[in-house]
């Protein structure tokens, strides 16, 4: 049953990203990682906030790549459910991720209307931000001149309120700006309001069907796209960049 639920796991977590402006584009993600904290099963749930019954299977930092071809594989080394009581019934699924992805994408034209067209994710430093990154990861949202040396870059899912700077090193300016994190019909997941510098970000799913503890587990075939995984909006002639969602492809048999 380990197999199962740690796939599930990576299915549901992938459904996270925040949304951007509607008239973006989006490119390939070549490194798209992900850290795991912890996942729990609910017997029932209202909220991202309500899990009852919980039982954590799955806790600790791990970072899957999911455009790995391995991405699979190592999140099926991650969660227990040895433990789990026969007979008990699970509708729901808790997932906890880190609001901080590492992203590496390159050559995205930015839309039709847009002035850039090699929007690239560059290796962060803390230049880009008014202070720095540590203090403005969840507050501030970095742009890049296009064309840049395509590396590795943290992406962050910022609070419900933030700045969008103006500038490469966010020093002529910042654009106040709203958002939200959109669920599903089947999902909730929590929000960040202004000033909340927490890490976690708490998701729960209602499971495809509930599923009750047995000693036969499910066979779960899962494959997963990231070739639409990064996003890219035009600022003046600058990029801002975000994680978008990848495609994920499951069969239950």
């Amino acid at each position: 049953m380990k197999r199962f639920f740690a796939f599930i796991v990576l299915v549901k977590l992938l459904l996270v990203l925040f949304i951007a402006n509607s008239y973006a584009a989006t490119g390939a993600a070549t490194v798209y990682k992900v850290t795991m904290r912890k996942v729990e099963l609910c017997t029932a749930s209202t909220s991202a906030s309500n899990c009852e019954g919980s039982v954590t299977i799955g806790s600790g930092d791990q970072v899957v790549d999911i455009a790995a071809v391995d991405a699979a594989a190592v999140a099926g080394t991650y969660g227990e459910t040895a433990l789990l009581p026969l007979g008990v019934t699970y509708t729901h699924l808790r997932v906890t991720i880190d609001r901080g992805f590492v992203i590496k994408s390159a050559a995205i034209d930015a839309g039709t209307n847009a002035t850039t067209d090699d929007c690239k994710t560059i290796a962060t430093t803390d230049a880009m931000y008014v202070t720095d990154e540590a203090t403005d990861k969840y507050t501030h949202v970095p742009v890049v001149a296009e064309g840049g040396t395509n590396a590795e870059m943290n992406l962050y899912m910022p609070s419900d309120n933030y700045y969008r700077c103006e500038n490469a090193t966010c020093g002529a300016g910042t654009d106040d700006q709203d958002m939200t994190y959109e669920a599903a019909s089947s999902t909730d997941q929590e929000q960040h309001a202004e000033g909340d510098s927490t890490s976690d970000h708490m998701l729960t799913y209602l499971l495809t069907t509930p599923y009750t503890v047995s000693l036969i587990p499910p066979i779960l075939d899962i494959s997963f796209g990231t070739q639409e995984a990064v996003g890219a909006y035009n600022v003046g002639n600058l990029c801002q960049m975000w994680a978008q969602e990848p495609v994920v492809t499951i069969s239950l048999k």
